[in-house]
C-alpha cells in the first residue's frame, strides 16, 4: 500500500521529495497523512477502507455542500477505485483547540459554524440531486439502532448494569416516544456528526469535515451535536446564546419553547449515539481515550433530559452509570 501512495503522489505532485507524516483522529476506518513538499506547500491525503460504507459518499457530498456555499475542504485530485483522495491542508485548529479561550474570542466561529450549518438544514429536499448518495435517513430503525448502541456498549459492557425486565419495559416505552417525536419534525438533511473536532478553523473561518455520514434527519440532532458537545465544555449563558443565535437564523414555524425542548429530545438522542460510541470505540476498538469523555456526556445527557422533562427512566440509568464512571476514574 505504502507503494501505491507513493506512486498516486508523485503522479499529482510530481517529482520532488515530499514527505508523510501520520495524522491520528476519529474513530473510522480512514488512515490521514499530512504531505509536506520542500517548499513549505502541504496536503493532506486520505485513505479510506471498505469498513465504512459512508466514507465512499464523501467526495460526492463535499462537491454537494460546496455548491451551497459550505465551507468544506478542496479536492485537489482523488483515485475512486484505490480509495484515495488529496485534499488541500487545513492545519491543526479546530473548534476544540480552542475550548479553554475566552468565550468573546471564540464566539464568532460558533456563529459562523451555525451559519454554515443553516444552509444545509434549509435545503428543500426535493431539490436534491438525483447521483448524491447519501446513508440511510433517520427513522425508526436507525433512531432505535441509536439507542441499542448506547444500552450494548455504554450501560452494559462499561457500565455493567443490567436491568430488571419492569424497567428495560419502561425505559422502551421512553425510547419510542423519543423517537416518535423526533420524526414528527419536519426532515432536514444534517451532517450527523457536527461536533468540535470536526470544525476546522482555516483563515478565520470555520471548514466543516467528517460529513461522509450526512443524511436526512432532525435538524435538532446537528444542533445537540454542536451545542451539548461532551468535548467542549458550555455555560447555560452560551449554550442559551447559539441556541437563540440559530433560531433568529431559520425565522421559525416554532415558538421558542417549542424550539428550546425540540432541542433538548434532539440532544438525548444525539447524546445517546455519542455515548455508545466511546463505549464501543473505546472497549472494543481499544482507542482508550474515548472512555475519558464518557463522564462530560453523561452529564450533558442528564441536563438534556432534565430540560426534556419525560425521560424518567433514562434519568435514572444515566445517573447510576454517572456514579459507576466517576469510581472508574477514566
Amino acid at each position: 500500500m505504502q507503494k501505491e501512495i507513493q506512486k498516486f503522489l508523485r503522479e499529482h505532485l510530481g517529482k520532488a521529495d515530499f514527505t508523510l507524516e501520520p495524522i491520528k483522529r476519529g474513530g473510522s476506518d480512514r488512515s490521514f497523512f499530512r504531505v509536506s513538499l520542500p517548499h513549505q506547500d502541504s496536503f493532506i491525503f486520505m485513505h479510506y477502507g471498505d469498513e465504512v460504507a459512508e466514507n465512499a459518499h464523501w467526495a460526492g457530498i463535499n462537491r454537494f455542500m460546496a455548491s451551497l456555499n459550505i465551507h468544506v475542504p478542496r479536492i485537489v485530485t482523488q483515485d475512486v477505485p484505490r480509495h484515495f483522495i488529496l485534499t488541500e491542508d487545513l492545519g491543526d485548529v479546530d473548534l476544540w483547540s480552542q475550548r479553554f479561550e475566552r468565550w468573546e474570542e471564540r464566539r464568532e466561529y460558533y456563529f459562523q459554524a451555525l451559519t454554515q450549518i443553516y444552509r444545509l438544514h434549509s435545503f428543500d429536499l426535493k431539490s436534491l440531486p438525483a447521483d448524491l448518495q447519501l446513508s440511510e435517513s433517520y427513522g425508526p430503525r436507525l433512531y432505535k439502532w441509536e439507542q441499542d448502541y448506547f444500552l450494548e456498549n455504554l450501560v452494559w459492557e462499561v457500565c455493567k448494569i443490567k436491568l430488571t425486565s419492569a424497567d428495560a419495559a419502561k425505559l422502551m416505552k421512553e425510547l419510542d416516544a423519543l423517537s416518535a417525536s423526533l420524526q414528527k419534525i419536519e426532515p432536514s438533511l444534517i451532517h450527523r456528526d457536527f461536533q468540535s473536532q470536526n470544525i476546522m478553523i482555516k483563515n478565520e473561518r470555520p471548514v466543516l469535515i467528517d460529513f461522509q455520514g450526512m443524511r436526512q434527519g432532525c435538524l435538532f440532532y446537528d444542533l445537540g451535536s454542536l451545542i451539548c458537545d461532551p468535548y467542549v465544555t458550555f455555560t447555560d449563558e452560551e449554550r442559551n446564546e447559539l441556541l437563540a443565535f440559530y433560531y433568529e437564523l431559520m425565522n421559525p414555524v416554532y415558538s421558542r419553547d417549542e424550539f428550546v425542548h425540540n432541542f433538548w429530545m434532539g440532544s438525548v438522542q444525539r447524546l445517546l449515539q455519542a455515548l455508545g460510541a466511546y463505549g464501543f470505540l473505546g472497549l472494543k476498538k481499544h482507542k482508550h481515550a474515548f472512555l475519558g469523555h464518557i463522564g462530560n456526556g453523561l452529564e450533558n445527557l442528564l441536563t438534556a433530559v432534565d430540560n426534556a422533562g419525560v425521560l424518567e427512566t433514562l434519568n435514572d440509568l444515566a445517573t447510576e452509570c454517572e456514579t459507576i464512571i466517576a469510581r472508574k476514574n477514566y
